[in-house]
């Protein structure tokens, strides 16, 4: 029964993923999405630069948690996807964007970072820091970044805090990002929550710390996808100062806020397709990989680019084998009393 209100965030957590998709058998064990993907290079050392803070998780453990599909493609930068809360890379990733993009003539990775996105994102966001500079170094070329929820919040902390990163990092798109944190029921009352819970909160230190300053930092071109049709990235505009935008809706060089139905007035997609099928998206994320800055729409298509068909049909078992009531590979609801500290690079 959903009655507590970290039970009421669960729930509306797994009811949207159970509709659209939700844990599988996989869980943290998904080091390989199919044939093509595999783990890169021999070895699992990185480079860091002077500024970057050190990696608390073992380098093997990040190693294994990154595939890729061959780096075969030289005229374009490889992708890493970063995928949301309660999924794992391949799993939300491999019946989607992973051949979308390969049919599209990219070299794709896929990371997985702990628990199903549960845990504290300071040590989640180790795996996306460590994915781009390990790309980076057995490329040779900078890296293009789409994540989808979580996957487009948590990242913004490895590119804030690792110089190397922002250097190695190309362009990020972000779809249904909570940038400015959520106000669902449950995350901002007491009570123990999943480490990432307590993070995840407007006005949380993460978030104050994370958006501190410069929200777009670096040579890093940005994008901000996002929705009307958000059930959980709230406010969604039509609303004031949606959740999702960067440096307060201000767009530049290197910065696209996006609101699809400002662009695409009939598009519906919800907080779960515009991270997965979502056709526009898909067109605006590759628009911003394939050229200087960030997406931009009459670029991308205009008018036309509204009426893109989904990327790919419904989503398999294996990504739908979640119910409402249990996890099928569960997370561990490892609950904490308070939001975990600041790493001591975080610190005012």
């Amino acid at each position: 029964m959903c009655r507590s209100p970290v039970a009421l965030l669960i729930c509306a957590f797994s009811l949207l993923l159970a509709a659209c998709g939700g844990s599988s058998s996989l869980g943290d064990n998904a080091s390989s999405g199919g044939d093509s993907l595999t783990t890169v290079g021999s070895g699992p050392g990185v480079t860091l630069a002077a500024g970057d803070p050190s990696f608390q998780t073992d380098p093997e453990v990040l190693h294994e948690k990154l595939v890729c599909t061959p780096f075969e493609n030289l005229d374009k930068e490889p992708v890493l996807l970063i995928h949301g809360t309660f999924t794992a890379g391949p799993e939300q990733y491999e019946w989607n964007y992973l051949p979308w993009l390969q049919a599209q003539g990219f070299d794709v990775c896929i990371t997985t970072y702990p628990n199903r996105g549960l845990d504290d994102m300071q040590i989640s966001a180790e795996y996306v820091a460590y994915a781009v500079l390990k790309i980076h170094q057995e490329t040779g070329r900078q890296v293009d970044m789409a994540g989808h929820s979580q996957g487009g919040y948590m990242p913004r902390w490895a590119i804030k805090w690792w110089p190397s990163v922002q250097e190695a990092l190309d362009d990020f798109v972000m779809h249904a990002s909570p940038n400015h944190g959520l106000i669902l029921a449950g995350l901002n009352s007491d009570g123990a929550k999943p480490a990432a819970f307590w993070q995840f909160r407007q006005g949380s230190n993460f978030e104050a710390a994370l958006n501190a300053d410069d929200e777009t930092p670096g040579n890093v071109d940005f994008t901000s996808i996002y929705t009307s049709s958000d059930e959980l990235v709230q406010p969604a505009p039509p609303l004031p100062n949606p959740t999702a935008e960067l440096e307060g809706g201000t767009n530049g060089p290197q910065l696209q806020n996006i609101w699809l139905q400002a662009v695409c007035p009939g598009n519906a997609a919800d907080h779960v397709t515009i991270g997965t099928t979502d056709g526009p998206t898909a067109l605006l994320t590759v628009d911003a990989f394939l050229n200087d800055g960030p997406a931009d729409f009459d670029r991308a298509g205009g008018l036309m680019l509204c009426a893109e068909p989904p990327i790919a049909d419904t989503a398999p078992a294996s990504f739908q084998a979640a119910g409402a009531d249990s996890f099928s590979g569960s997370p561990e609801f490892n609950n904490v009393d308070e939001e975990p500290p600041l790493k001591p690079y975080a610190q005012p």
